[in-house]
């Protein structure tokens, strides 16, 4: 379990070997830990790679061209959107699409950050790589409860308005942030995402959490707490 003793020991570690000291057991300090890649791998769209493609022709996307929708992806979709009279929702929907020139239909079989016609099913597995990647191990209702601040989120009109934008969100979750998201969800994960999109949320409308041993934005212990299950703290503003 990462608690406060291991994220003292990995800062240590980070700053005894040059590493960006930030107490996460990023790409970075993985690979002079020696810990192997293994089974974290995103999920490849070719609907993806064309649109980074076009946006890095045009100035937008400034990373790699691997058809992976990550944090980068959705700043550049953004930015693109704005500058062309779109719906600024990071999502690579038919209007998006059809502004970058894209004219294949994206295959059903593979998940990727769409429109308002997304499946139920894509919700459901994107939501649930969240919940794994921030908080397996987590008791149930915990895991739910994320799961909740997420839906949440995409009904405050403080946040982009749909699943992918607010998981994508720049700096927004640790699990994106570290390659923990691409992580494959377990059963329990896929329970927790149907249940939070069912309308169970036990934080009662939370649109933030953290966990207290291994927060390190000052801002958000300006927060008031309201609600705490497992290791996360909750609040509503």
């Amino acid at each position: 379990m990462f608690g406060k003793k291991t994220y003292q020991a990995v800062v240590k570690f980070q700053k005894k070997n040059g590493l960006l000291v930030d107490g996460k057991v990023g790409a970075q300090t993985r690979r002079a830990l020696g810990i192997p890649q293994k089974g974290i791998s995103a999920k490849y769209n070719e609907t993806v790679k064309i649109s980074q493609k076009k946006l890095k022709q045009w100035g937008y996307y400034k990373g790699a061209v691997d058809g992976i929708y990550g944090p980068k992806t959705y700043d550049a979709v953004t930015k693109f959107q704005r500058k062309n009279g779109l719906r600024v929702d990071g999502i690579i929907g038919p209007d998006t699409r059809k502004a970058l020139g894209i004219i294949e239909k994206p295959s059903k079989t593979e998940y990727m950050s769409t429109s308002g016609g997304v499946s139920r099913n894509d919700d459901i597995h994107l939501l649930a790589m969240a919940i794994h990647g921030e908080s397996r191990g987590e008791p149930y209702v915990g895991q739910v409860a994320v799961g909740a601040v997420i839906l949440n989120r995409v009904k405050n009109p403080s946040f982009p308005n749909s699943i992918a934008g607010v998981i994508f969100q720049p700096g927004a979750f640790t699990a994106v942030n570290d390659g923990q998201i691409y992580l494959t969800p377990n059963e329990e994960s896929y329970k927790a995402a149907r249940d939070a999109l069912n309308g169970w949320d036990p934080t009662g409308g939370a649109i933030y959490y953290w966990n207290p041993a291994t927060a390190t934005s000052k801002w958000i212990w300006t927060r008031e707490v309201t609600l705490k299950i497992g290791k996360h703290w909750f609040a509503h503003e």
